[in-house]
């Protein structure tokens, strides 16, 4: 079974949880997760390699500081997580926010990454982009997150609701969480700073974030990628006239992936079986 850790790192306290022996695989997740999303992989990647799954800054049981949340700073937690436990080389694999971050580790430290598993995410160059307004419906949710301080006024006494609303309307199956589950999400999300954490990641997109991006939007990275998506990312895709996977191909020429079929945003809930038997066989190539 995993155990909780908390490993002190970049002046703030990271909790972990960690599962297994072998290659060590970080699992990196989204908006609205912490490392609970990963329950259903977790196990299943564990009989082969060493799993840590961190809650980032601002998230889970993690530490909630006022700054930080810009994607490069959060990439740096990770990879600073990964020398404090010692690995020089790690596979990751990001969701969501995960994505961008787990990206951003591998722009800043290219010869740290075995390999990268992106889940239900498109380039961060993307959203810089024009949105057609199918698109804007669908990510309502990022403009009103980058608002300071209304969405915490809003959403604080109701956040059983509004985390509720978002599991169940990105999902495909509408009751892939239960209520126990979906309890577990807003424990973490009802904690102190923990609203504030979560938004300040969209805040940091729109404001801190494309500098950095646009600095990098040449730079094509050798990194072995496995990208996983689903219909709603697909349809996505297709509103804003681009293939799921040949958006990620424009920076990982190597970035090979999957329709997973009719699923939604959190692939490793609706999908586990499907998720972990690709995740093996991808991260099993590059395993020692």
């Amino acid at each position: 079974m995993w155990e909780h850790r908390t490993a002190r790192v970049n002046g703030i306290n990271i909790h972990y949880v960690i599962q297994g022996q072998g290659s060590p695989v970080i699992l990196v997740h989204g908006w609205p997760e912490f490392w609970y999303s990963w329950r259903k992989v977790i196990p299943a990647l564990a009989e082969r390699f060493q799993v840590i799954a961190p809650d980032m800054r601002g998230f889970g049981y993690s530490d909630k500081p006022l700054s930080g949340y810009d994607t490069r700073t959060a990439a740096s937690d990770i990879y600073e997580l990964a020398q404090y436990l010692g690995h020089e080389r790690v596979a990751l694999v990001g969701h969501d926010i995960g994505a961008r971050v787990t990206y951003r580790f591998t722009l800043d430290h290219e010869d740290a990454v075995q390999r990268l598993a992106l889940l239900d995410a498109g380039p961060p160059m993307e959203q810089l982009g024009p949105q057609p307004p199918q698109v804007i419906r669908e990510r309502w949710h990022s403009y009103f997150h980058q608002q300071p301080d209304l969405p915490e006024r809003l959403v604080e006494g109701n956040v059983e609701a509004y985390l509720r609303h978002f599991l169940r309307d990105w999902s495909i199956n509408k009751y892939t969480f239960t209520d126990e589950e979906v309890s577990e999400y807003v424990r973490a999300y009802s904690q102190p700073g923990a609203l504030r954490g979560g938004f300040s990641y969209y805040r940091a997109a729109a404001y801190e974030d494309p500098p950095h991006w646009l600095a990098d939007a040449e730079r094509k990275l050798s990194t072995s990628v496995l990208y996983l998506w689903g219909a709603r990312r697909a349809r996505t895709a297709a509103a804003l006239g681009s293939d799921p996977l040949e958006a990620w191909q424009q920076v990982f020429p190597k970035a090979r992936g999957k329709h997973l079929g009719e699923y939604g945003h959190f692939l490793q809930s609706e999908a586990p079986e499907l998720v972990n038997r690709e995740l093996l066989a991808f991260l099993s190539e590059g395993a020692g």
